[in-house]
């Protein structure tokens, strides 16, 4: 016999389990399932937040989850080096594993039922394109569940958008990352990140995270690979800087993943279905990051699926406008550059890196790129030396 719900949250991640506390909460019938055994396993991330975001989230983040701290970030291209410090670049490195099961413990103190190793397989719709069935396969079993709403919080390769047919990614929307957990590090700085551009990188950067004076989550990705990520990872560690680093690492877990960079749908409501999270790329560019913008954006739609359910009708443009003004100003700057570093990516302009450098630390304004673009690589080059000693490490 079919199970009756109000809300049925597909995933069981940030945005998932945000939206399954703030639909429960709601007082609405809500189950949230995921496909893994045991959520936040495996971690699939460099494990890094924004400390700029913590006065928009729907919770407080308890401070042993907050495993070291982070000052701000090195970024490295060509022989330049720029240092940021404070404001947006201060954060901290969290244990992703503790930091999931904690999110899904808040949405079952609210009343949601988690159901693991649990996979979607199916969607029934009816003539207006509603989900009136979904089918899930439990070890063996296979169960059927009747939702009113739905949730797609389950990232960057959604079944619920496959299933409905909406899952369009085109060549760049996703970004490879290849990386892994190193100890016996010999880290410059343990309480800096690190971000490295150049040509080891298919149109991306790699990165040195700290988890503690030793270990850091290291990797390398992009959007427009043409060879093994794994060979730009090792031409990564060749690079001197780097290999004094690394030189006697040990490999702890592979964290290799996709992130979504552009869009795999146009649409975060698609009947009486609400798509969360990395899904409808609520992550912040350039530099994806999306733990703490799911967890906002799944406490949103549960929010909005939980009116949805009581027969408010919702509609996409409501949805932009509430997580614009929910992420304000960040939300929209980072729309508005996946576009531009997109065609930066895709094309042989000699100073992409410089761009992307200029983007990445503040340097360059948006307003300004293409008058930049048609720069020369020197002039590039200057052009970021001098705006780069004008301003001090410690900015906003």
């Amino acid at each position: 016999m079919p199970i009756s719900c109000d809300v049925l949250v597909v995933g069981a991640g940030p945005a998932g389990s945000m939206a399954a506390r703030s639909a429960a909460r709601g007082r609405t019938k809500t189950i949230f399932i995921d496909k893994k055994e045991e959520v936040g396993v495996p971690v699939q991330c460099a494990e890094g937040v924004g400390k700029y975001l913590f006065p928009y989230l729907p919770f407080k983040i308890p401070k042993n989850y907050l495993t070291w701290k982070i000052d701000g970030i090195t970024f490295q291209v060509e022989d330049i080096t720029i240092e940021r410090k404070g404001g947006l670049w201060e954060g901290y490195t969290i244990n992703r594993e503790k930091f999931d099961k904690w999110l899904s413990n808040l949405a079952i103190s609210a009343g949601a039922e988690l159901r693991t190793n649990t996979e979607l397989i199916h969607l029934e719709l009816d003539k207006e394109n509603n989900v009136r069935k979904a089918t899930v396969r439990v070890s063996k079993k296979v169960i059927e569940i009747e939702p009113d709403v739905i949730i797609a919080a389950d990232g960057v390769e959604s079944t619920v958008l496959k299933l409905l047919g909406s899952y369009n990614p085109k060549k760049g929307d996703i970004a490879e990352v290849y990386s892994w957990e190193m100890k016996n590090l010999k880290l410059h700085n343990p309480h800096m990140e690190q971000i490295y551009l150049g040509d080891f990188t298919p149109g991306g950067y790699a990165y040195i995270f700290p988890k503690s004076r030793t270990v850091a989550n290291v990797g390398v990705g992009g959007i427009m690979k043409e060879k093994e990520l794994k060979r730009y990872f090792h031409e990564f560690l060749e690079l001197e800087s780097v290999k004094k680093q690394v030189k006697n690492a040990d490999y702890v877990v592979e964290k290799t993943k996709k992130a979504v960079w552009g869009g795999i749908t146009g649409e975060w409501v698609q009947g009486n279905v609400l798509v969360a999270g990395d899904a409808a790329n609520h992550n912040l560019k350039p530099f994806i990051e999306g733990i703490l913008p799911s967890s906002i954006s799944g406490h949103l739609a549960g929010e909005l699926g939980t009116k949805m359910h009581k027969g408010e009708s919702i509609e996409m443009k409501q949805y932009m406008e509430s997580i614009e003004k929910l992420l304000h100003p960040h939300f929209r700057i980072s729309r508005g550059m996946v576009e531009k570093m997109q065609k930066w990516f895709t094309s042989k302009h000699c100073g992409k890196h410089l761009l992307f450098a200029g983007i990445l630390t503040n340097l360059f304004e948006l307003e300004r790129l293409n008058e930049l673009e048609e720069m020369s690589y020197k002039a590039l080059e200057v052009r970021l030396l001098k705006a780069k000693n004008k301003r001090p490490s410690q900015n906003n």
